[in-house]
Formats: C-alpha cells, sequence, structure tokens
C-alpha cells in the first residue's frame, strides 16, 4: 500500500469515525431537549428527523463517493424526507406524537433504505441509477456493512466493559467515571460505528455479500417445501382456522416477502452470478409461481378482517402490504411460467417494482394517503350503520395514536352518543380521552360495569359443593377486570348447556375461612380453561392467584374436561403441601 493510499484510508476512517460520533451526540443533544419550551415540537421533529436521516445517508455514501462528498449528497434525500415527515405530522395535535407512531416510523425507515441505493448508484455513474446489477450490488454491499458495524459497536462495548472490570481490580475507575458521562457514551457509539463501516467498505472485495447469497440460495428449495405442503394442507384442512387471526395475515406477507428476498439471491445481480446448478434454478422458478397463491391469501386474510372489524392505521397498511406482495407474486408467476430468459426480465421487474414501493411510501406521508382519516371514517360510519357496538370501537386509539382525525371522529361518535342518548359511549369516550394508556381505559371501562358483572356472575356461576351459594362477600371484593373474564367464561356453554364457569368452596388456604376463599375455573378461549385461587384481604379487597400443580412443578393446561368433571363432582379435596383441589390427574393449588 502506497504512502498516499494509506493517508487516504487513515482519512476515511477518522472521518466516517468523527461523522458517527458527531451525529450520535447530536440525537443525544435532541433527545435531552425534547420538552424544551423554546423548540417548537414541528421545529424539534424536523431537526430531529434531518439529523438521524442524514447522519445514516452520509454513512452509507461515505465508502463509494467519500465523506466530504457524501455529506453534500445526502441532502439530496435528508431534506426532502425531512419535508415529507414534517407534512406528516400535520396529522397530529403536536408535531413529535409522530415519534411514538410505529407505522410512521417504519414507513420512514423503508423510504430511507430504499432510496439510498439508488441515490448511492447515481452520484458514482448517473448512467447506471436504474440498472438493476448496480442496485442489487450497493444495496446488499450498505447492508452488510452497516450489519457488520453494528455488531463491531457490540464487540467495542463488551471491550470497553471488560476494561473497566479489570482496571476496578487495581481500583482505577477512570473508563466507569468516563462513562457516567452520556454523551460520551453516545459519541463512543457513533464513532465505533462509523470506524466499522469504513473499515468494512476497505474490506468490500473479502466482504462481499457473495457468501450471504450463496447461503441464502440454499433456502430456497427448503421454503419451496413448506410452502408446498401448507398449499397441499389448504384443501384438507379448509380455511376457516387459517382466517381466524389477524397473525395469518401477517405470516403470509412475511412468507411471500422472505420468499422474494431468496428469489433476489437466487438472480444475484446479473447473468454472470445468477445461480446455475439446475435443481436451485427449477427450486427458484417454483418458488416465483406459487407466490400469487399465499400473497393471494394474505390479501383475503386481510380484507375478511376490514369487512369484520373496518379499518385501522395497522389495516390500511397491511393492505398496501398485500397489494404489494401480490403485485410482485403475479409478475413473478408471470414471467417464470411465461417469459423467456425469466431470470433477467424478473430482475428488471425489480426495479420498476421498488419505484413504485417508494412512490407509495412518499404518497402515504402526503394528504394523498391518510391511514387516520381513512381508519376514522370506516369506524364513525360503522357505528352510526349499526355495524359495531361502543365496545368494538377502538376509542382510546382514536383519542391518543389518530391524531387529528381521530379526536374529530371522537366528536362525531359523541354527536351520534347525544342524539341517540346513548349514555355508555359518552361515558367511554369521555374515559379514552383522560386515560393515560389502554390498558387504564380498558381497566376503567371495566369498573363502569363492574356492578352488572358481578350480578350476572353472582346469577349463573355454579358452585361446589352443590347448594352452598356464591360467597357475596368474596365475590364482590374482586377487582373489576378479573369479573369481567370470569363472566365471559361464564357466557360460554358446556355440551350439557352448564356456564362455562364454577366455584369450589374449601379451606385451600390455611388459616383461612373457607366462606372466604375458592378457586374459580373459566373457559378462556375455545377448550382452554385457565383457574384462579380468591381469597378475602381485609374488609375492602381480594387476593386473586393463578393455579399451580406442585406435584408436576408446573402451570396446569386445562381444558373442558377439567371444567366438566369438577361440575358432576369428579374431584377430591386433599393436602399436597397446602390443600389441593384434585381433578383429571391435575393437582391444583394456589400459586405462591
Amino acid at each position: 500500500m502506497s504512502d498516499r493510499t494509506e493517508i487516504a484510508v487513515a482519512w476515511n476512517r477518522v472521518a466516517l469515525l468523527w461523522i458517527g460520533g458527531l451525529s450520535a451526540v447530536a440525537i443525544w443533544a435532541l433527545g435531552e431537549n425534547w420538552d424544551n419550551p423554546l423548540i417548537s415540537p414541528a421545529v424539534f421533529l424536523a431537526l430531529f428527523s434531518f439529523v438521524a436521516i442524514h447522519a445514516s445517508v452520509s454513512l452509507a455514501l461515505a465508502g463509494p463517493i467519500g465523506p466530504m462528498r457524501a455529506i453534500l449528497c445526502a441532502l439530496i434525500l435528508s431534506v426532502p424526507v425531512t419535508g415529507l415527515i414534517s407534512m406528516a405530522a400535520l396529522r397530529f395535535t403536536h408535531a413529535t406524537e409522530l415519534l411514538d407512531e410505529p407505522i410512521m416510523l417504519s414507513v420512514t425507515t423503508m423510504l430511507v433504505f430504499l432510496a439510498t441505493p439508488f441515490l448511492s448508484v447515481w452520484m458514482q455513474d448517473r448512467q447506471n441509477v436504474m440498472k438493476y446489477s448496480a442496485l442489487f450490488e450497493t444495496a446488499w454491499l450498505i447492508t452488510i456493512r452497516y450489519g457488520v458495524a453494528l455488531c463491531f459497536v457490540g464487540v467495542f462495548w463488551l471491550v470497553v466493559f471488560l476494561s473497566d472490570t479489570l482496571l476496578e481490580l487495581v481500583q482505577i475507575s477512570i473508563v466507569d467515571t468516563l462513562l457516567r458521562t452520556d454523551w460520551v457514551r453516545f459519541f463512543l457509539s457513533g464513532a465505533a460505528f462509523g470506524l466499522g463501516l469504513a473499515v468494512v467498505y476497505e474490506l468490500r472485495t473479502t466482504m462481499s455479500p457473495f457468501v450471504v447469497l450463496r447461503l441464502l440460495r440454499l433456502l430456497v428449495p427448503i421454503v419451496l417445501t413448506v410452502v408446498g405442503v401448507f398449499l397441499i394442507a389448504i384443501p384438507i384442512r379448509g380455511l376457516t382456522h387459517l382466517f381466524g387471526d389477524f397473525s395469518a395475515a401477517a405470516t403470509l406477507m412475511v412468507t411471500v416477502l422472505v420468499s422474494i428476498t431468496l428469489i433476489s439471491a437466487a438472480l444475484d445481480r446479473d447473468r454472470e452470478f445468477e445461480v446455475t446448478h439446475r435443481g436451485l434454478r427449477l427450486a427458484t422458478r417454483g418458488l416465483a409461481m406459487v407466490l400469487p397463491i399465499l400473497a393471494g391469501l394474505a390479501v383475503w386474510a386481510v380484507w375478511l378482517r376490514v369487512t369484520t372489524y373496518g379499518w385501522t392505521p395497522d389495516r390500511v397498511l397491511a393492505a398496501m402490504v398485500a397489494l404489494f406482495v401480490l403485485t410482485y407474486g403475479l409478475g413473478y408467476c408471470a414471467i417464470a411460467v411465461f417469459g423467456h430468459n425469466w431470470m433477467r426480465r424478473i430482475r428488471a421487474l425489480n426495479v420498476v417494482l421498488v419505484v413504485g414501493v417508494m412512490a407509495a411510501l412518499v404518497i402515504w406521508m402526503t394528504p394523498l394517503l391518510d391511514p387516520y382519516r381513512i381508519a376514522t371514517h370506516s369506524q364513525v360510519n360503522r357505528f352510526a350503520q349499526g355495524h359495531s357496538t361502543a365496545t368494538q370501537l377502538p376509542l382510546w386509539s382514536m383519542a391518543h395514536e389518530w391524531g387529528r382525525a381521530g379526536q374529530a371522529g371522537l366528536e362525531d361518535l359523541s354527536a351520534i352518543a347525544q342524539e341517540r342518548e346513548a349514555q355508555d359511549l359518552i361515558t367511554r369516550i369521555a374515559e379514552a380521552q383522560t386515560a393515560t394508556s389502554p390498558f387504564i381505559f380498558e381497566r376503567s371501562v371495566v369498573d363502569l360495569g363492574r356492578p352488572d358483572t358481578l350480578e350476572e356472575i353472582l346469577s349463573v356461576m355454579p358452585t361446589q359443593p352443590l347448594g352452598i351459594g356464591l360467597p357475596v362477600d368474596l365475590i364482590s371484593k374482586v377487582p373489576g377486570y378479573q369479573l369481567e373474564q370470569w363472566a365471559r367464561g361464564c357466557r360460554e356453554h358446556l355440551g350439557d348447556g352448564s356456564p362455562g364457569c364454577v366455584f369450589v368452596q374449601d379451606v385451600f388456604m390455611p388459616g383461612v375461612p373457607a366462606q372466604d376463599q375458592g378457586m374459580v375455573l373459566y373457559l378462556a378461549s375455545g377448550d382452554l380453561v385457565r383457574g384462579n385461587h380468591v381469597m378475602a384481604r381485609g374488609e375492602q379487597s381480594a387476593v386473586v392467584r393463578d393455579l399451580f400443580d406442585p406435584m408436576d412443578d408446573n402451570w396446569p393446561e386445562l381444558t373442558r374436561a377439567t371444567l366438566e368433571a369438577i361440575l358432576a363432582g369428579h374431584f377430591i379435596v386433599a393436602p399436597s403441601g397446602k390443600q389441593a383441589l384434585i381433578v383429571g390427574g391435575k393437582v391444583l393449588a394456589p400459586a405462591n
């Protein structure tokens, strides 16, 4: 290595070290002043977004085009994205509320991640800005650099902590003293990250994405086999269970995205590097052909949730992702089935689709596509038309997470409630607006309905031994949220029509009268049964514990059969450390 080259390498390392360190300190300084009254929320959001995006893009560009040029060129991306973020923040009463929204952060991150390779290629050779091979290599190199640099930061701090521990053995605490300063920790983390990026770029010929891509190719037959088994099982198992949960849509979409990644890894940057093994080529082509089925099922799963429960911001994003994976799937399948030179054509399609995704992400951050307005309009209309009840409305989210649109929607719902004299909804809206968390809101709403829930339980819950009657004083001390869980179980029915709950009275805890304690078992979901031990504590409250199996030393799995056996009297109460309820081979005792 010549002296000039060594100087250039050293300069690049020092520059990235300082860019990373100073950027981290800037983010720390902004974080320390997030509630500074002298800085308006809109200005703070713009500054924070600009620093974070500009630093990330600068560090990504610094290897290929040099540090100083990277700092200037990063403005091409950081400035407009900051503007988009500021525009999106107009949806909220306080601009900084956007930072609390995972959806907005995810959209912004994805936009920057997809756009950075285009900017990097454009700054190196503008004629290749839409050339797949250049974009593919750049995107993967950035990903590898960032991943290795983050690992280096972790190793760096491991060495720092080890050094501190070693020096403390000889009563030298300089490292500990230094690290107690917040900005120092941020600077060191950023500096280590920047230095790691610089070194990884220097080793790009030996630490290229080549190995990662070759390994990913090996997963194509495995994923194709799993997907094939899944598709074969659908006609046998049916679709009812598949679409019973929103997570099914997420699982399907993630599977399609993973498949797209693996197919892209097999296609590589161009014909010279694409997979040549006949078996892997066939597996790659086969995986491309089945993508529309998975993507179509994902779209269907999202649509079923929307038609059943209405739009929410999460479902708007899920719908957009589902439509894009369907577009990818249809495109891949059509080319794989009918296309000559199908690998080259899929590579060309990838560029077009990525540009389309970036355009959609930009539109998402403008008034043209406001997920909060769409969700609010959907929920208000569903209630107004009688398609949902007050208990099904996402009131807390509308009040605290859906910005100005959600708050306007609450006003519309309040007007509807007053017109219909729906006092329950009026009360729920008031609670949603004042509750500081969804958990507190749910607890307060449950407590509002506590008298009715208590009366329901007292009227329907069976008891063992038969004829003893529920201890009203004990049950009335149980928290409202717990009563609601029991009531839900009681509303379900067993095969003989009995309520899906039971109270067993006995002296399970020594020193407490039987009338002041007992066990409640209730249907939780499907065949799953949960159990609690309830015991009076003073005049006003009760202690509710889960049930534990001291013989097997685990949390027991209870089913409908357990509940039916207890209702039929097929159980005993016997000592097992404490008094325990023994039923169907299970030993149930109050957990400590």
